[in-house]
C-alpha cells in the first residue's frame, strides 16, 4: 500500500497566492527602471520629440503609482507572521 507523502508537492493556493505577490512586489522596481530607462533609447532618433517622451514619463509614473498601489493593498492583507514561513 502506498503511503501520502509527508510534505505535499504543491503549496496550498493561499500560500501560492501571497507567495506570487511578494514576488511581484520585488521585480517592481525593475520594472520602474526599465521603464524609465526606455526612453534613452529612444533619444538616438530625431523623430522623438521632448513631449512625447515626457508624456510617456508620465504615464509609466501613473502606471507604476497604480501596481504598486494595488500590490500594497494586497500584502497588506497578509499577516506579519506567514511572511517569513517556509513550505
Amino acid at each position: 500500500m502506498a503511503r501520502k507523502p509527508e510534505n505535499p508537492i504543491f503549496l496550498e493556493r493561499e500560500r501560492y497566492r501571497m507567495r506570487r505577490l511578494m514576488d511581484a512586489a520585488r521585480l517592481a522596481p525593475v520594472l520602474a527602471a526599465f521603464l524609465f530607462l526606455l526612453p534613452l533609447m529612444w533619444s538616438a532618433s530625431e523623430a522623438v520629440k521632448t513631449a512625447s517622451v515626457l508624456v510617456y514619463l508620465f504615464a509609466a509614473w501613473g502606471l507604476l503609482t497604480a501596481v504598486t498601489a494595488f500590490l500594497s493593498r494586497k500584502l497588506h492583507k497578509i499577516p506579519r507572521d506567514k511572511w517569513q514561513e517556509r513550505p
